[in-house]
């Protein structure tokens, strides 16, 4: 009205509108160093190359162009409307009271609602998450881990070259560490549940199964313990014995099997006295024992079939040795390997550990997920309560005038705490009801991350959406509250 033209008006709105999105990409770059710091020194160090995630020069030139592209892209659209208006149309719609025409206003409203449903999807994905987490957390593993101490041993083959050696060392290893103060049982396996080193496979033969087709080959878990791993481990025990100074090398070979396997091949049979062949041949073995299933590779999985041999009948020099303390075993730990050094001087105890820890690390990658997935929910949240925040001071601001005329009429603070109320309401319900449906049919893509919860869980899908509605009203009572404040007489002569 006052003489600008187009291209001056463009110029300017898109001035404004790229120097605020370069601001705020400098300032997301440095919370992206800091955050990436952050993430190498927590993160969990079962992650491949963790320790080598940073920021290049590509990252930075990608997070300038996108600052630019955004300033440029979401500028354009306005001061391009801005710069066609139609000065009668403008003018009849209030001046700067009409906040932009109806137009705009409709344009605000749906970035609120994207915004809404936006993070109502990453939410409900960090809630599916924690809600795993519990379970997994408060799901058995099969064994008791508290107050279990557990390191590995290699011994080498240069000094314990005969079965008769190595069998030695372990008994009088095992012999000392009983005397200890503090220990209750101790025992040993070759491979350790949730340790780095736990893969044991090999196919069986069923006596008296018959396969239901000719390539049905039957892979089991196999496991080599001593004496007392069991107890040690926590493991019941819900039939038949655990192995004992019997089942030494030489004696009938015998075998303990888990409840899967049981269950599978004898349902409505007694186990006890079964046999079952390695590998499809060799000697056969009796089964003397069935144990409750334990989650040996993951705590997520359901446990496979396992086979139980006795650590005595087969000749290998590498063991895990696992001791059940009285209380903490943390503390226990430098006694236990005082004894392996007074043994053997030069040989080393590694993969040192307790069991609570190693549970702990086995949900490491599942608790990162989850967190990272947890950051980028609260950022949005932030950013919807933001939007939610500016659009809503913004239509009061537009509409203080309006609030004058119906405080004059007669309207109290409450009418017009409802009227601010209701339209952040609307706006929030219509991105709640567009986040829960593209939750429906996102969330089931991370259906693979889940244990023991629904990708569509309605606990999950109904306390997330009244979370955010109750952030989303709390983010507009601020400007509700102050429009509640506005003095009519000041108010009517707003422009």
């Amino acid at each position: 009205a006052v003489g600008a033209g187009r291209l001056r008006i463009l110029r300017q709105l898109l001035t404004e509108s790229v120097l605020l999105a370069l601001a705020g990409g400098l300032v997301g770059f440095v919370l992206a160093i800091v955050c990436v710091k952050v993430l190498r020194v927590f993160g969990p160090e079962n992650i491949p190359r963790l320790n080598e995630v940073g920021i290049d020069g590509r990252v930075m030139a990608f997070t300038f162009f996108i600052s630019l592209l955004t300033g440029i892209v979401f500028g354009l659209a306005p001061a391009l409307r801005a710069s066609r208006v139609d000065l009668n149309t403008v003018l009849k719609d209030g001046g700067r009271s009409s906040g932009g025409g109806a137009g705009h206003q409709q344009i605000r409203k749906l970035l609120i609602v994207s915004e809404v449903a936006l993070s109502l999807v990453l939410l409900i994905g960090a809630g599916l998450l924690i809600r795993s987490y519990q379970r997994i957390v408060n799901a058995s593993p099969g064994f008791n881990p508290h107050n279990v101490l557990s390191l590995r041993l290699s011994l080498p083959s240069a000094r314990y070259s005969t079965p008769d050696s190595v069998f030695s060392f372990y008994k009088r290893l095992g012999d000392r560490v009983k005397e200890l103060p503090g220990i209750e049982a101790v025992g040993m396996n070759f491979f350790l549940p949730l340790s780095s080193n736990s893969a044991a496979w090999g196919p069986i033969t069923i006596e008296g199964y018959v396969p239901k087709t000719a390539s049905e080959l039957i892979i089991s878990n196999e496991r080599f313990i001593s004496p007392d791993y069991l107890r040690v481990m926590g493991i019941p025990l819900i039939k038949g014995r655990d192995f004992d100074e019997r089942d030494i090398k030489g004696a009938p070979e015998v075998i303990i099997v888990n409840e899967e396997l049981a269950r599978r091949f004898w349902p409505d049979e007694d186990p006890i006295g079964k046999r079952i062949q390695r590998g499809g041949k060799g000697p056969w073995r009796k089964v003397v024992g069935v144990v409750r299933d334990d989650k040996e590779f993951s705590l997520e999985n359901e446990p496979p079939i396992t086979l139980f041999h006795p650590v005595e009948q087969f000749t290998i020099g590498s063991r895990y040795f696992v001791a059940r303390t009285t209380s903490d075993s943390a503390p226990m730990i430098a006694a236990v390997t005082e004894e392996i050094r007074a043994l053997d001087p030069e040989l080393p105890a590694y993969d040192v550990s307790t069991m609570e820890q190693r549970v702990h690390d086995a949900l490491a990658r599942r608790r990162f997920s989850m967190f990272l997935l947890g950051v980028f929910a609260a950022f949005a949240v932030v950013l919807a309560a933001i939007g939610i925040y500016g659009v809503m001071t913004y239509w009061v601001n537009q509409r203080t005038h309006e609030i004058g005329i119906r405080m004059a009429l007669g309207a109290g603070q409450r009418n017009i705490l409802q009227l601010v109320i209701r339209q952040a309401s609307v706006l929030v319900s219509a991105g709640i009801v567009a986040g829960l449906a593209g939750a429906f049919a996102l969330t089931r893509v991370m259906s693979s991350l889940l244990f023991g919860v629904s990708a569509t869980d309605r606990f999950t899908f109904i306390v997330i959406s009244l979370l955010l509605a109750v952030i989303a009203l709390l983010a507009s009572y601020v400007p509700a509250r102050r429009a509640t404040k506005v003095d009519p007489i000041v108010a009517l002569r707003h422009e």
